[in-house]
């Protein structure tokens, strides 16, 4: 592969590099359920979409951050090898 042309350093990426473009590529997703469930709970209230969004954006780093923490402790414990 011409990206990582030794295997070694292919192990490092996926071990590093990987949850992070799991985040990114779950973050509309996990965005979106939030917005689902707490933007009509939280529009009556705010009486804003932007401050709902102030809301939700930070709520859906701080999950996200959460399911790899999660995510990383499973793959410990099933794997036996840290990340």
């Amino acid at each position: 592969m011409k990206f990582f042309p030794e295997p070694e350093s292919r192990k490092r990426f996926m071990k590093s590099g990987l949850p992070v473009i799991l985040a990114v590529a779950w973050a509309p997703i996990v965005w979106m359920l939030f917005m689902a469930f707490l933007a009509p709970l939280l529009l009556p209230v705010t009486k804003s979409f932007i401050l709902v969004q102030v809301i939700v954006v930070p709520l859906t780093a701080i999950s996200l951050i959460f399911l790899l923490r999660l995510f990383r402790s499973l793959s410990e414990r099933f794997y036996g090898e840290k990340a």
